[in-house]
């Protein structure tokens, strides 16, 4: 029961989030159409939310489970701006930054000292060597010249700092 509940509650935070604008006053009609753009990514990241979970205590699989939501934002990042939509190139990077910061960087921490204790610390090297990938690989589409870029790259710099357990 609780668990729907918090589905719920972070479909509706994500709809506010995701719909999000800037100061900028927008009209309805852009307002649908940015909802109807934004659509798959904020299904594709409550699928993902949801079967992360169902595992509640093992933090290295719910790390893994980043890598299909960075790869949505990546090909959403890619396709705005490939149709010279650099607003919603910002809106969505900031939401990944925001993703990133408050939920990757905390499940990996965690998935870091969950293998300090026991073994798969291969899995964790593997988890994190690729989620880190990703997020380069998003920063690669990216204006160089985009405040968003400059504030993925300082997460990308704190996610490399979660380092794995040292080897024995």
């Amino acid at each position: 029961m609780i668990r729907h509940f918090l589905t719920l509650g972070l479909v509706a935070v994500l709809c506010a989030a995701l719909g999000a604008q800037s100061v900028k006053s927008i009209s309805p009609a852009q307002k649908a159409d940015l909802y109807k753009k934004n659509r798959p990514v904020i299904e594709r990241l409550v699928e993902k939310t949801v079967e992360s979970s169902k595992t509640p205590e093992d933090h290295l699989l719910r790390a893994d489970t980043y890598y299909k939501v960075l790869f949505d934002f990546s090909k959403e990042i890619s396709a705005a701006r490939t149709a010279n939509d650099m607003d919603r190139v910002e809106e969505l990077a900031a939401h990944l930054k925001e993703l990133l910061d408050r939920g990757l960087a905390e499940t990996l921490s965690d998935a870091r000292k969950q293998v300090e204790k026991g073994s798969h610390a291969e899995d964790y090297v593997r988890v994190r060597d690729g989620l880190l990938a990703q997020v380069g690989a998003l920063l690669d589409v990216m204006d160089d010249q985009s405040p968003a870029k400059k504030s993925l790259e300082d997460t990308r710099s704190k996610l490399k700092t979660i380092v794995g357990p040292k080897k024995n």
